[in-house]
């Protein structure tokens, strides 16, 4: 499940100069769904305008809602599929699975992707730019395990968040996880997934 995710995702080796409305942004993180920008002015969650960049010559716009802005970096919805995204995504991904082949033949030269980045800068991205994630298990006891991730994927049994969230927006996650349905457990999930977002 965690490697389907990672290929629903763009491999940002480096942030992605970029446009929300008329804010300056850098995109850290961008999956088919939505993406996690840096930005310097204050943009008021729920705004909702177009998110505009490129990457590897080609303009992505795309329409999208700040769904959790947090200390100058926001999470964003998309609310329209793009066609342009889609395919940058999946060549993204085929260039991680040319890259980590070569890589598993010892072939350096070959071991990159987004034109001259080894394999090892995509893993790390963009995202390397946030100081890692926390993943939230619920455990069959009812008690939650804790553990540290370099990656934001979501588990099947509870959710990831950024390293540096408050504590208490991880108690109100817990409480509402535990209290909800799969539906409910599925949203939450989606949410943290957008929040610290992904592929990706």
């Amino acid at each position: 499940m965690s490697e389907r995710r990672e290929f629903q995702r763009l491999h940002l080796t480096r942030a992605a100069d970029g446009w929300f409305g008329d804010f300056a942004v850098r995109l850290l993180d961008v999956s088919a769904k939505g993406g996690l920008v840096e930005h310097d002015d204050e943009i008021p969650n729920g705004a909702r305008g177009l998110v505009r960049f490129f990457w590897n010559g080609t303009e992505v716009e795309i329409m999208a809602e700040i769904i959790r802005a947090d200390d100058g970096r926001s999470g964003l919805k998309f609310l329209e599929k793009s066609e342009v995204l889609m395919d940058l995504i999946a060549e993204s991904a085929t260039q991680v699975l040319r890259a980590q082949e070569a890589n598993a033949r010892g072939l350096r030269e070959e071991n990159v992707v987004s034109g001259d980045e080894t394999l090892t800068a995509a893993s790390a991205g963009a995202r390397g730019l946030i100081s890692g994630f926390t993943v939230w298990r619920l455990g069959e006891d009812g008690q939650w395990k804790k553990s540290s991730s370099l990656l934001a994927d979501q588990p099947e049994d509870g959710f990831t968040v950024a390293a540096g969230e408050p504590a208490e927006q991880v108690d109100l996650l817990q409480r509402n996880y535990e209290s909800g349905d799969a539906e409910a457990r599925r949203m939450i999930r989606l949410l943290a997934e957008l929040s610290v977002a992904k592929s990706r």
